[in-house]
């Protein structure tokens, strides 16, 4: 037992980039697999797309850079083809992978959810939604 007279024991201060590294690590453990992947592996391309957006955007224009990113102007018919050219690819290449990958995890989630019911849970849930029925319909008269 240690007594009052005796100064607590030393800690350790940590750095800045320790304590970031650390919140860093506990974000990861606290997301689920699509915030993981969005905050932690898809900022690469995102701002490779913004990127690419800006430097093309500032020697041709914001509206035509955004024509030619999602594929309504060919990048060869712009001003300045060597900065619309990368922004052309990565709008037909990265693009469309990032929203098809953004819609088959929410489809997938939501297929995952609905799998962990048993038949009885989901027939019992759909009745309970169903409520009673009304009066019958009698059609036009």
């Amino acid at each position: 037992m240690t007594s009052s007279s005796q100064p607590p024991p030393h800690q350790e201060k940590r750095s800045v980039s320790m304590r970031l590294r650390h919140w860093l690590e506990e974000r990861r453990a606290k997301t689920d697999h699509f915030r993981y992947w969005l905050y932690f592996k898809s900022w690469k391309w995102i701002l490779a797309v913004l990127a690419a957006y800006f430097a093309a955007a500032y020697k041709i224009g914001f509206g035509e850079a955004w024509e030619i990113l999602v594929g309504r102007k060919s990048a060869t018919d712009a001003a300045w083809p060597w900065a619309s050219w990368p922004l052309s690819v990565l709008g037909w290449l990265l693009v469309p992978a990032f929203v098809g990958g953004v819609a088959g995890f929410v489809v997938t989630a939501q297929l995952e959810r609905r799998r962990s019911e048993s038949p009885a849970e989901a027939t019992s849930r759909l009745v309970d939604e169903a409520g009673t029925p009304g009066p019958p319909h009698q059609g036009p008269r």
